[in-house]
């Protein structure tokens, strides 16, 4: 999409999109060797195959490509990541509201609050047009847990424009984001932008938001204490290994005591705790016997 702050397009070269047929005949194979969650990963993947596959009915190659994905037997979770806001059209949002298997958790950079930097970074779109959006992405699907990415600091970004993006991630509530300071890199065109802002400022309005998205994150922790969720158990934690780790459908971080067949598994756990960026829970009973 020709970001100016993006090295991407100089390093990568042009887009080239797989068929629908390679990559579900891939997800069959991951299938049948145990795996039960993929994640459909690409540059603006809600873009995928715009220059190679044509439309069928109203629906994108890429709402294509999650339907035939969605239907492989066995598999039983669907994630994507990383989507531009320009490319979540009616199609996407209806199979966020129609296919099961899709996990409830929806990773949409918005990068600035303000739409004045969000021109210079060439973004298309508005502050207003990505609050609607999450607005109906939240309508379509119950539950359902929105992340993001934010750059600080990037050229020209005035006190007032910092204000904007503080005042949009206070607004929307993200469960999660990902904050970086704006970096150079050589070639692009922010990188010669004037009006290039110094380091501490950029260090002062990092800290400051994560602290307003590390609220927002305990908030949406806190929110399931006392409720049973589903994870899928990846293996013992990094940080207690005598504990098991997996992650529930809305992509967050769950510690857990059990057996080590449990690893590969879905689990049904009780939250229990919620602390930093990890819940702690216990399985459930099955039953009436433990796992």
């Amino acid at each position: 999409m020709r970001c100016t702050f993006c090295i991407v397009p100089q390093t990568r070269g042009a887009e080239r999109s797989r068929s629908i047929g390679e990559i579900v005949s891939e997800v069959r194979d991951l299938v049948a060797h145990g795996v039960k969650e993929v994640t459909l990963l690409g540059q603006i993947v809600n873009l995928y195959g715009r220059h190679e596959f044509p439309k069928i009915g109203n629906k994108s190659p890429f709402v294509q490509l999650l339907e035939a994905v969605h239907d492989v037997a066995g598999l039983e979770r669907l994630r994507f990541t990383s989507p531009h806001p320009i490319g979540f059209r009616d199609d996407l949002i209806d199979a966020i509201s129609s296919l099961p298997k899709l996990a409830e958790h929806v990773h949409l950079p918005l990068q600035s609050g303000s739409n004045k930097i969000l021109k210079a970074m060439h973004r298309t779109y508005t502050a207003e047009k990505y609050v609607d959006l999450v607005e109906r992405v939240r309508r379509a699907r119950g539950g359902i847990a929105t992340t993001t990415d934010i750059i600080v600091g990037f050229p020209g970004e005035t006190e007032d424009d910092y204000k904007q993006t503080r005042d949009l991630v206070e607004e929307v509530q993200f469960d999660n984001a990902f904050v970086f300071r704006y970096s150079p890199r050589r070639g692009t065109p922010a990188a010669e932008m004037p009006d290039q802002i110094d380091e501490r400022t950029k260090e002062e309005r990092n800290q400051d938001l994560l602290r307003v998205v590390n609220e927002s994150n305990r908030r949406s922790l806190d929110r399931l204490v006392g409720n049973d969720v589903e994870v899928l158990c990846e293996g013992p934690s990094k940080t207690n290994p005598a504990r098991l780790m997996g992650r529930t459908r809305t992509n967050k971080i769950v510690a857990f005591e059990g057996n080590e067949r449990l690893i590969g598994e879905l689990v049904n756990v009780r939250i229990e705790q919620a602390n930093g960026f990890t819940l702690y829970a216990t399985p459930v009973l099955k039953n009436g016997a433990p796992f």
